[in-house]
């Protein structure tokens, strides 16, 4: 047997299991991004219009919502040497709060943080309803900084 037949039969055998051990599911996600330019100006506002466009009857809420945020903080030495996470939480907190109030007034159930991480100024939170959490496995992440500390000796 040659490596191509393998490599062929082995893309054969896993497209059969994949249809006996897994299932789709159409789902709705909402991704959105925002520069703060180092401020929290706005933190406690609504952000419904932002975060929660208008949607028809026909339509639904998401099941995920992925939030990016860029210069997070105010880009210093101090926050490159060792990032400070309060902003990111701060922003997290007023994301969730309008998720929740609006998916209260729509009879919706809650959102839940699923992941959130940052690096220097940038950071990333993911957002999904609570009811889509059984489905939602091994969730993982990593980070790795790289730039002018690493070439510091």
């Amino acid at each position: 047997m040659s490596i191509a037949g393998a490599i062929a039969d082995a893309r054969k055998s896993a497209t059969r299991m994949a249809v006996e051990y897994s299932s789709t599911k159409s789902i709705h996600i909402l991704v959105g991004t925002f520069n703060l330019n180092g401020k929290t100006n706005g933190i406690n506002e609504d952000l419904s219009s932002w975060l929660c466009p208008n949607v028809g009857v026909s339509q639904q809420q998401p099941e995920i919502v992925a939030v990016g945020f860029q210069e997070i903080v105010e880009l210093s030495p101090q926050q490159i040497m060792s990032t400070d996470p309060v902003r990111r939480q701060m922003w997290e907190k007023a994301v969730k709060r309008t998720l929740n109030e609006n998916a209260a007034r729509a009879g919706s159930e809650e959102y839940v943080l699923l992941r959130s991480g940052q690096l220097v100024g940038a950071a990333l939170a993911i957002f999904v309803r609570s009811s889509v959490l059984r489905d939602i496995k091994n969730v993982e992440g990593s980070e790795k900084k790289v730039g002018v500390a690493t070439f510091i000796k």
